[in-house]
């Protein structure tokens, strides 16, 4: 083999060998980062695993929470992040019965059906002068819804005022009547002995059609309790001051009381004679002793 040869030959193993050496020394260069990326990789599975951990753990206390609140959702409710029993509040049980609703305590309109407050609206309207003088006054109460009318309407009871018996402050408490026409019907009443219409309020002076039929419903009279005129014993100045016989109609039986005897004492002989007018006679039966 010839120099040129052989040197060619050991050039071309130096420069495999030199290759091969190169190659090597990137290996162990790299073999440590390649180490570094297999533990950032780990570190990073991990890191993932423990994440995945605690959102699990929270998922569990979660689920464990829900479980519990929808476990016991019938009987307790969430209040500040505790749990409490819930107070279910009792059946209100509603009674019926007869009532004035004038006169109705608080308590009373409670059992009926109002609430607490509802009762006290009612007993401050009252207190403050209100009147109840029908049923449909008691239904414009707004604290009386309709359905509540409906059950107790057929359970009011608002009692009339009666006229023989009532005092000046049981009057002025009517539509229309104030001190002035309450003594007012006190005195006619004196003077008559009593009513037995209602009707007989018409003729007081300044009580006239509407005034009346705006207290009409809420009046009635009690005819046991009229007071009977004695026309054969009474007085001149006590017949004289009944409304229906008057000064004119004292004289004339005082006159006939001198002409004839008790048994001529009938309203046909008062009437035939001209003591009395028949009008008169006619409303003086309900007070007159005479048969």
């Amino acid at each position: 083999m010839s120099k040129s040869a052989a040197s060619g030959l050991v050039a071309l193993v130096f420069l495999v060998l030199g290759f091969q050496l190169a190659i090597f020394v990137v290996k162990v260069i790299e073999r440590p980062q390649a180490g570094e990326a297999a533990g950032d990789s780990r570190g990073s599975e991990h890191s993932s695993c423990e994440q995945t951990q605690i959102s699990e753990q929270r998922s569990e206390r979660n689920d464990d929470s829900r479980s519990i609140e929808s476990g016991t959702s019938a009987t307790k409710t969430k209040l500040g992040g505790y749990a409490r029993p819930a107070v279910s509040k009792p059946t209100r049980t509603y009674e019926s019965f007869p009532f004035n609703p004038n006169t109705v305590t608080v308590d009373e309109l409670q059992r009926l059906g109002l609430s607490e407050r509802q009762a006290e609206t009612i007993e401050n309207y009252r207190s403050k002068g209100g009147r109840f003088r029908s049923k449909a006054d008691f239904q414009k109460m707004y604290v009386v819804s309709d359905t509540l009318f409906v059950r107790l309407e057929p359970y009011i009871e608002i009692p009339k005022l009666e006229l023989n018996t009532a005092d000046s402050a049981a009057l002025v408490e009517l539509r229309g009547i104030g001190p002035y026409y309450a003594r007012k019907i006190l005195d006619y009443r004196d003077r008559l002995g009593g009513y037995y219409d209602i009707h007989q309020l018409l003729e007081i002076d300044g009580i006239d059609a509407e005034r009346f039929a705006g207290l009409a419903e809420d009046i009635t009279v009690d005819t046991t309790k009229i007071r009977h005129l004695d026309l054969w014993h009474a007085a001149d100045s006590i017949l004289a001051s009944h409304p229906y016989l008057g000064v004119k109609g004292a004289r004339a039986i005082h006159r006939y009381r001198q002409l004839y005897d008790s048994a001529r004492w009938t309203p046909a002989d008062l009437g035939s004679e001209h003591v009395l007018s028949k009008e008169n006679i006619e409303k003086l039966k309900k007070y007159i002793d005479i048969q």
